[in-house]
């Protein structure tokens, strides 16, 4: 497995970070790619989100990038990557 798909399993493993950080549950969700724009995506700028904060109806595809953040308190998408790194020290991955 490259080093890529071992981050991005990684970050899949915290679980959605919107469901840990606002509702104290571990939900298995999809990785997202954060970026600007037309910024290219990598894999190392990625966050898990469940179906719901990723695509559902409260999610940052559905909502869009600027409601979403609205709604959950962020300043920008990247507060997302705080997250992930917060919940991998605390699993220790």
């Amino acid at each position: 497995m490259s080093k890529e798909s071992n981050h991005m399993s990684a970050v899949a493993s915290t679980g959605c970070v919107i469901c840990r950080e606002f509702e104290g549950i571990r939900v298995d969700g999809q990785v997202h790619h954060i970026a600007q724009g037309s910024e290219k995506r990598s894999a190392y700028m990625t966050a898990c989100l469940c179906e719901t904060h990723h695509k559902g109806s409260l999610g940052l595809h559905s909502m869009g990038v600027k409601a979403f953040l609205r709604l959950y308190g962020l300043n920008t998408e990247y507060h997302l990557l705080g997250l992930v790194n917060k919940f991998r020290a605390q699993d220790g991955i």
